[in-house]
């Protein structure tokens, strides 16, 4: 059944984050008006596979020598989704738990924070304590009330530094959150890990996979119009959701033999028609829509797809509850689907036995 029919139980809540409705908001706007300007204003490159600027050196020497010739690499696919990628953590604490090694990720936006902390070698309880001791949430927004407080004077600013890129948040607090917690390059990372971007020049996918790893993890999270877009090589770089919100594709470049994917999308089901007398409801409502249906071929092609139920977790959230609860929400998904991971584990192993015996010449004595 395509996933985005699925009827999840949907529980009820009465959280109301301020400050998620008001980014979340913001952020389905420009999404909205990426998806649109892409829908009507067809590229040379549109029938290309948005995913195929992966470097050359996803997979480094020293990577490739951590594993042996007839051990599958498992590699997550981690996508984006603001705080309903919480369940991703749930998801790693039980493959862990289960015995299943992870053996690289690919993240998209929040994904890639997440994917980048677990890779760099930080315990899945360390992962959880930045956001239930509220860390990354104070980063995110770290000085945009101070901003807007000063905005009547920022003519005088820019006569003299001139005008930044647009974004109510220079993104220096998450920045220097991400350094505190990170290596300062992908090579010096426990396990292979890329961080999936949007060239905002180009309008092409980008993934990192080499070079200054917080900046790049940055990059993939700089949800437009909320974070100013970050500088690399003198190009500039948004969210990578707006064209590979679930990065699996990506996930094949860096050398998996069996993918998971978590997809943290917004399910589609009914709801009733009084909800859509607000601008705001119907702009949220589309761009649900529009994602689920971007993502669908990628979901679809997953070697394992595992979709946690966290429609009730708002786009930020300091509510420890809620936290907690997706991340145990993210925790039961994945254990659901340890017996089939394990299974297409076993049938990889048994096909690269089977190429590698192959491979191996038969070698025998003249008979006299």
């Amino acid at each position: 059944m395509p996933f985005w029919n699925l009827r999840r139980f949907r529980p009820s809540t009465s959280q109301k984050d301020f400050s998620g409705h008001f980014y979340m908001i913001r952020f389905v706007a420009s999404l909205l008006s990426v998806l649109v300007f892409s829908t009507a204003q067809p590229s040379q490159a549109a029938n290309r596979d948005p995913d195929v600027l992966v470097p050359p050196t996803v997979v480094s020497e020293e990577s490739k020598e951590q594993f042996s010739e007839t051990r599958p690499r498992l590699i997550l696919a981690l996508g984006g989704g603001a705080f309903k990628s919480l369940a991703q953590i749930g998801v790693i604490r039980c493959l862990e738990e289960r015995g299943v090694r992870i053996d690289g990720v690919v993240g998209t936006s929040l994904g890639a924070t997440i994917g980048a902390l677990y890779c760099s070698g930080m315990s899945v309880d360390d992962i959880e304590k930045l956001f239930i001791d509220h860390e990354i949430q104070d980063a995110m927004f770290k000085g945009v009330i101070v901003r807007y407080m000063l905005k009547p004077l920022a003519p005088f600013k820019h006569v003299v530094f001139g005008k930044p890129y647009a974004g109510i948040s220079t993104g220096k607090g998450y920045l220097k959150l991400l350094s505190d917690n990170l290596p300062e390059k992908f090579s010096q990372l426990k396990k292979p890990f890329a961080a999936v971007a949007t060239n905002l020049t180009d309008g092409e996918t980008k993934v990192f996979s080499e070079g200054d790893l917080p900046k790049s993890v940055l990059a993939s999270n700089a949800v437009p119009t909320i974070f100013r877009p970050v500088m690399i090589d003198n190009k500039l770089y948004v969210d990578g959701g707006l064209k590979a919100n679930l990065p699996n594709n990506i996930a094949k470049k860096l050398g998996a033999d069996v993918i998971v994917s978590v997809l943290v999308d917004k399910a589609i089901v009914p709801v009733q028609n009084k909800k859509f007398k607000s601008r705001s409801a119907v702009i949220m409502r589309v761009a649900d829509i529009m994602m689920a249906a971007a993502d669908h071929p990628k979901a679809e092609a997953a070697d394992i797809l595992i979709y946690p139920n966290v429609d009730f977790i708002p786009a930020v959230t300091k509510d420890r509850e809620l936290i907690k609860r997706a991340i145990a929400v993210g925790y039961r998904a994945a254990e659901q689907m340890v017996p089939q991971i394990k299974a297409e584990i076993l049938a990889s192993e048994r096909k690269i036995e089977s190429q590698r015996t192959a491979a191996t010449p038969s070698v025998k004595g003249e008979i006299r």
